[in-house]
């Protein structure tokens, strides 16, 4: 069985549905996706934030600085699950 590591220790895997990607806690989702919150210093109103994905397969979701904890949490999830659709050749 595959794992992922959170926090320091070892959780299984768990396939990563649209009712995980919503459900999850953040938390548990950014370690599933190897993805890291990084703090944006664009303050454009209409920038909710990008992904960028590293060759080592690694993600930085820059968010806004300055949104709410809910606004971040949102935009977390919705790149993540972009990411997805698009390693998987998905459609939106």
């Amino acid at each position: 069985m595959a794992n992922a590591k959170l926090n320091g220790t070892r959780v299984p895997a768990i396939p990563l549905t649209v009712d995980r990607l919503l459900s999850a806690p953040l938390s548990e989702l950014l370690a599933k996706s190897d993805a890291e919150i990084v703090d944006s210093s664009i303050t454009d109103a209409e920038f909710y934030g990008a992904a960028v994905q590293h060759r080592s397969g690694r993600i930085h979701l820059h968010l806004p600085a300055d949104r709410s904890a809910q606004e971040r949490d949102l935009m977390a999830r919705t790149l993540v699950g972009r990411l997805l659709v698009a390693r998987h050749g998905g459609t939106q």
